[in-house]
């Protein structure tokens, strides 16, 4: 027969997912639903019995694997999903036109002001993207100075970032190190060229994440 748990056994169930620093919200959420719907089922005097069972059910390694699991396949998902959308004859106007007028942007830029406030303003596109997603995904915005604090993030996030990282860490290394020397020995023009690669490249990248994550549900969009 199936009852309501008390908040105290909610609280419980809770204080013990909090024990297993889950990394991400929509495993937490999983957990506790199937704690909550197992435990409903039982009386209150097994709860404990119940519960332990469940615990070793869901041991640290298990829970470790879950999340292993569900981030390679976020990850895979969204790098479909990005590819897809980088396809350039589905593209609509408006986002080739935004990308065209970007770069003269850049130029100009170049040309009335200095390559280091061109390379400022190569950051701004996909800026502008991760600040999206940070701030809909609803995980970074809260602060707690607490040692022992812990927020599960959510996954499509974590997976976004940690692909974005890649691309940047990479991208930066060659393409603005590159810029740097070019322009050091003379050769501005060709120090230009690389800037405008390197910010097309971001563009691409930060416009296919925007493609590939609606922001008010923060659900992939499938490919």
């Amino acid at each position: 027969m199936k009852r309501t748990l008390s908040e105290i056994e909610i609280q419980t169930i809770k204080d013990r997912l909090d024990r297993c620093l889950i990394a991400y919200v929509e495993i937490y959420d999983e957990l506790l639903d199937h704690y909550v719907t197992a435990l409903e089922q039982v009386e209150p005097e097994e709860f404990d019995q119940r519960k332990e069972l469940l615990d070793e059910e869901f041991a640290w390694s298990v829970v470790r694997e879950m999340e292993k699991q569900l981030l390679n396949s976020v990850s895979s998902e969204l790098k479909n999903s990005q590819l897809e959308s980088l396809k350039f004859w589905k593209m609509d106007f408006w986002r080739v036109f935004g990308i065209f007028t970007y770069t003269v942007l850049l130029i100009v830029v170049y040309k009335t002001i200095s390559l280091d406030v061109m390379m400022a303003f190569a950051f701004l596109p996909v800026f502008g993207v991760i600040t999206a997603l940070l701030y809909h995904s609803g995980n970074y915005f809260s602060f707690n100075i607490d040692p022992n604090y812990h927020r599960p993030r959510n996954v499509i996030l974590q997976a976004a970032l940690g692909r974005y990282q890649l691309v940047l860490n990479f991208s930066n290394f060659f393409f603005m190190s590159s810029s740097i020397i070019l322009n050091n020995n003379g050769l501005q023009n060709w120090a230009m060229l690389m800037m405008l690669i390197y910010s097309t490249i971001l563009n691409l990248y930060s416009l296919s994440l925007y493609s590939s994550i609606n922001l008010k549900t923060f659900k992939l969009i499938k490919s």
